[in-house]
């Protein structure tokens, strides 16, 4: 089997439900690989290249919801589309599972094409490669994630708090990355009631948004441009990262 073929990862306690899935994923080009464990399945998923992984949540088993929290929870793992597939009687761990950060939910029976069409949408631009990933309500860029509906945002992994006008300013800048984007256009996303904001304030929480990225000293990804704005750009982050005028934009002179 081709190598580079992407890989799912099956979480199953039920060897004919996953020979099943085996066959669907497989005709579509996936590779699969079974874990039928808690422990196994965070395992594989840290020590393999799983761009996928899908959650048999049956009847009688509690087990799932504990598997999806401890993948949320790993460095290496977190940003791992993970999917349940809810049995017939299992219908109650729906919640369950949003509740550990469950990425999408599927009660069965489900056609086979509705699991498939998630996998290829979030594989084809995955979160946390450099490039842009827009999936829903995910987007990600530079090692940031960005989570519309959880109004959450991870950098590197770790959980980063932002209020509300930095969370919408980010927003903006990520959904126009590698674009400048000027004052007023900032003003515009990061202030929706539209009161008065003047350019020394769009420095300010620009500059705070900078301090919350700065988790695990990873690079600065916020370029001023001079006499516009500002732009996402991860492609010279070394440079971007010793910005002289930093310092005005915190004091807003």
């Amino acid at each position: 089997m081709n190598s580079t073929q992407p890989q799912v990862l099956v979480g199953s306690t039920d060897a004919d439900y996953y020979l099943l899935l085996v066959h669907i994923l497989e005709s579509e080009g996936y590779r699969v690989i079974l874990g039928s464990g808690v422990e196994e399945i965070v395992h594989l998923a840290g020590e393999n290249d799983v761009k996928a992984i899908l959650l048999d949540c049956r009847s009688g088993e509690d087990w799932t919801p504990l598997a999806c929290v401890k993948l949320k929870q790993q460095p290496r793992t977190f940003g791992i589309a993970t999917v349940g597939l809810i049995g017939p009687g299992a219908e109650g761990r729906f919640i369950d599972l949003l509740k550990a950060g469950i990425d999408e939910n599927f009660v069965r029976p489900v056609a086979p094409s509705k699991p498939l069409g998630f996998l290829r949408d979030h594989i084809l631009c995955r979160p946390g490669s450099d490039a842009m990933a827009i999936n829903g309500h995910i987007l990600a860029y530079a090692g940031i994630e960005l989570n519309t509906n959880r109004h959450s945002v991870k950098r590197f992994g770790i959980d980063i708090h932002l209020g509300p006008i930095e969370f919408r300013l980010l927003q903006f800048l990520m959904e126009n990355r590698e674009l400048a984007c000027s004052r007023a256009q900032l003003i515009e996303a990061g202030w929706p009631e539209r009161r008065f904001v003047d350019a020394k304030t769009v420095n300010v929480h620009i500059g705070r948004l900078r301090r919350a990225l700065s988790v695990a000293n990873g690079p600065d990804v916020i370029r001023t441009v001079r006499s516009s704005g500002y732009m996402l750009d991860g492609s010279n982050q070394e440079q971007s990262h010793h910005e002289p005028n930093r310092p005005d934009e915190e004091t807003g002179g």
